[in-house]
């Protein structure tokens, strides 16, 4: 029976980011228990909360239009108590959203995820998430220690903080789309060593590092292949890379993959040459998938990847070290069944999706008392 409390997630975006899956995982879970409704502005990531069948709200995003996107917010927040008193209001990724929510309802608890914030300016928005959450949050999540310790370094009142990691479901494979990608992508793991990687196409994922890297390591192996899962502007940049590199015949643009868990199933092991990260949803799936993985001393991930137990850490944009670490992971294909066997346990211990939707209920539950 569907809890009588009413719970509103507002998203600054919604397009097919780590943002909007965490989001999309607490929904479907909770909705059994409250009345859920979301508020966010149309993207290409609308169509899985659509099918969880809640109360949608557009508002248009404030980067296009802010006047006409806060009007529609509040708008949406007032139809959304309207319809049924709003107990609990969790913001996602924007702390500037919180502002009219507070001024609408003073009482409400608030709940603020940070999914961690890139570029150049990272740090005054880091300050500003800081400020707001202070005056208006009533609680905050922070998806890593790293994202802990960045927002109590800017000035976040550590009472209101919550450090709970990004969860990822247990994957169940369907073979039949196993089968389906591998013949898809000319995929062949009895011939072929995959190593793969799924990111958004964007300069903070540090993906040209990675083609260089593969470039080096590729020298002399036809049967060696790069999967790269993802979209983004810089896809046609990076593809131009692959061809100057002399490797565009063995590395895989697969573009945006549903069946994210299926393809992943192929790789030998993971490689996120992040340069900006919170918590790698991408880096946890593959180590629910029982894949060894190499990252970068960035963010979440050194709380993702064990090095040496796990898999290997590496410098931000260090093609050497990268083209070192690949190769000695092809050289050792008993040290990445050992990783990868770690990795599972620790993708167990500390980012199963379970983990995650007990402690965000814990939370609700403390607020909504």
């Amino acid at each position: 029976m569907v809890n009588t409390k009413h719970l509103v997630y507002i998203l600054p975006y919604l397009n097919l980011g780590g943002t909007e899956r965490q989001a999309l995982s607490l929904i479907r879970e909770y909705q059994h228990r409250y009345q859920v409704s979301l508020l966010a502005p149309t993207g290409k990531g609308l169509p899985p909360f659509l099918a969880q069948q809640l109360d949608y709200c557009e508002f248009t995003a404030w980067e296009r239009n802010f006047f006409k996107g806060l009007r529609e917010l509040i708008a949406g927040i007032k139809a959304a108590q309207k319809r049924q008193q709003i107990d609990l209001i969790h913001v996602h990724g924007a702390h500037e959203l919180m502002i009219p929510v507070r001024l609408l309802f003073p009482k409400i608890p608030i709940v603020f995820t940070v999914h961690g914030y890139h570029g150049a300016s990272a740090d005054i928005s880091y300050r500003l998430a800081c400020l707001f959450a202070n005056l208006w949050a009533t609680r905050v999540i922070s998806v890593c220690q790293t994202e802990y310790d960045i927002l109590v370094k800017f000035g976040m009142n550590p009472a209101k903080l919550e450090m709970i990691y990004n969860g990822v479901p247990t994957p169940i494979l369907d073979r039949s789309k196993v089968t389906s990608l591998a013949e898809r992508f000319n995929l062949d793991p009895a011939k072929q060593t995959i190593i793969g990687t799924a990111a958004r196409l964007s300069e903070a994922k540090g993906l040209t590092y990675l083609l260089q890297a593969f470039a080096r390591v590729a020298q002399g192996k036809p049967n060696l292949r790069l999967v790269i899962a993802g979209i983004g502007e810089l896809e046609q940049p990076l593809k131009q890379q692959s061809q100057e590199l002399g490797i565009a015949d063995r590395t895989i643009f697969a573009g945006y993959i549903d069946d994210l868990p299926e393809l992943m199933s192929l790789f030998n092991f993971f490689v996120l040459p992040s340069l900006q990260e919170a918590c790698s949803l991408a880096c946890a799936e593959a180590m629910a998938q029982q894949k060894a993985a190499i990252g970068t001393t960035i963010g979440g991930i050194v709380e993702q990847i064990a090095d040496g137990k796990t898999g290997f850490l590496i410098p931000p944009k260090d093609v050497d070290s990268l083209a070192k670490k690949m190769q000695y992971l092809l050289d050792r294909p008993e040290l990445v069944e050992e990783f990868a066997h770690n990795g599972r346990q620790r993708y167990e211990e500390y980012f199963a999706l379970d983990r995650m939707l007990i402690k965000t209920e814990n939370l609700y539950s403390e607020l909504l008392t």
